[in-house]
Formats: C-alpha cells, structure tokens, sequence
C-alpha cells in the first residue's frame, strides 16, 4: 500500500505533470504509456476499498476473514487489479500491483485490525502497584466495550490499525508533496542474490515496473531541458537586437516572453 502510494507520486511528478504542462502550453509531444495504478489505490483506500470493509467486518459481532474476503471480491468484482482464482482458499485473493501479482492471505486480518489488547492484560495493568502505569491503562479498560473487537459492542469512531496506517500515510505524502521530490531506485540484479551476477530480464522488468524505461522515453521526446524567460534572454541575448538591460528592466513576465519568440523567429527555416 505504501509503495503503491509512493508510486503514484513518482506517475504524478514524472508523468501527469509533464503531460498536463505540454497540453498546457501547446507543446507537441507523443504520450507516452505508462502504469497507471491510480486503480489499485481506489481497491485499498477508495470509499468501498479494503481498509473501510476490514473496518466494517471488524464491527460486526461475528465478523471474520472469509466474509471480509468475500465481501472484496463481490463488490470489486468488475476491477482488473483485483484476482479471484478457483483454487484460492476462501482467505486469499490476489492484487495486481505495479510490481507484478501478489496473493495474499487474510487469515488473521480481523484480530489484527482491532488493535485490542488482550482484556486481563488490561486488567493487571489498571490494578498494578505502579500508580503511573495503573493510571495510564485505567482509560483503556473504561473504554474497552467501545473498542473494535469481534463481537463486544464495538464502536465505528475506534480506530483501527489500517485506519491508523491509513491516516499516517496520508499525513506523510502530504509533506513529501511539498519538497521537490528526488528518486532513486533500487534494482535487484538476480533473484538469487549471487554477487557478479545479473539477470537481463529481470532486471528490465524491474525497470519496466518502476516505470524508469517510461520515464527515459518521455525525456527523449519531450523537452527534459527547462529555463526560465529570464535565463534564457540572459544567455542568448547576443543574438537579441534589442538592448538587453532594456528587456530585463522590463517587469513584465510577457515582454520577457516575447523577446525569446523574436529570437527563435530568427532561427526559422524558411519553407519556401
């Protein structure tokens, strides 16, 4: 989930952002494809995602992970990253992740999610001779009928330890999309781990994968070098017939502009 997150930000900044700019300005470039997992996202954090339907059957009194497992695959039926195979027990499914398939098995998934401790470790603790520590677990055991947990009157406001995950996240991409964000990928030369060894085949998945072979073809059609109006007037403007210290005295973000295009007017082919 996390690396899913991760990997939008990256189609996000490498991919959808350079597209929306080029439309943006009227460039002309060839789109380039690229893995879109936008789809596996809306499976785990969407409205009807797995986190809310874990939340959900860890509410119900005899909830557990067969009925979790089914409800996903009733109600995401219709999605391509979401796999249902026959031979699947009825805790397992599988999501087609931007790294290739994963099966996963939900045994468990409901016990864990509650984040509940167990009640007489709850008890001890309130009745401990450390009045710190009796202090600090007495609100865990006023609140412990209220809390998720198969079947004890639980209550929808308790957050959950995929909830929990969830919020973190969020927070956590909220701040990395305010820097300028830097990627360094990591490939596994063999599966083997063997030193001096590398798989050409896996290695190019890995990169098809990542979304680093895309990322190099839309540098090679688009435009990767960018400068700014007034950096560009400033290295050519030799070639510029007006008066440099005139052009740049200028505060208008448009003239700058305009005596860049009289400059590459200059260097125009003459079709006829």
């Amino acid at each position: 989930y996390c690396n899913e997150k991760l990997q939008a930000k990256y189609n996000l900044d490498v991919f959808s952002a350079v597209m929306d700019e080029y439309t943006y300005e009227g460039i002309d470039f060839q789109k380039v494809e690229f893995s879109d997992n936008s789809e596996v996202l809306n499976l785990v954090e969407g409205r009807m995602g797995m986190i809310n339907m874990l939340n959900e059957e860890c509410l119900r009194p005899h909830g557990n992970d067969s009925s979790f497992v089914a409800k996903v695959k009733t109600v995401n039926k219709d999605i391509d990253c979401l796999s249902s195979d026959p031979l699947h027990k009825k805790t397992e499914f599988g999501i087609l992740h931007y790294a290739g398939p994963v099966i996963y098995d939900a045994t468990n998934f409901v016990q864990k999610n509650t984040d509940k401790l167990p009640q007489d470790l709850v008890d001890c603790a309130v009745k401990s001779s450390n009045k710190l520590i009796g202090s600090e677990f007495k609100p865990m055991e006023e609140n412990a009928l209220s809390r998720p947990g198969p079947g004890n009157g639980r209550s929808k406001h308790s957050s959950s330890v995929s909830s929990k995950f969830r919020s973190q996240l969020h927070n956590l991409m909220l701040t990395i999309g305010e820097t300028r964000s830097r990627y360094v990928r990591c490939i596994k030369p063999n599966p083997e781990k063997l030193p001096i060894k590398i798989d050409l085949l896996s290695t190019v998945q890995q990169l098809r994968c990542a979304g680093v072979v895309a990322a190099v073809t839309i540098s090679r059609v688009s435009y990767p070098n960018r400068l700014t109006h007034l950096t560009a007037l400033e290295r050519f403007s030799c070639l510029f017939p007006a008066s440099f210290d005139e052009c740049k005295s200028e505060d208008n973000g448009d003239n700058l502009g305009s005596s860049i295009e009289q400059i590459l007017s200059g260097f125009e082919k003459d079709d006829t």
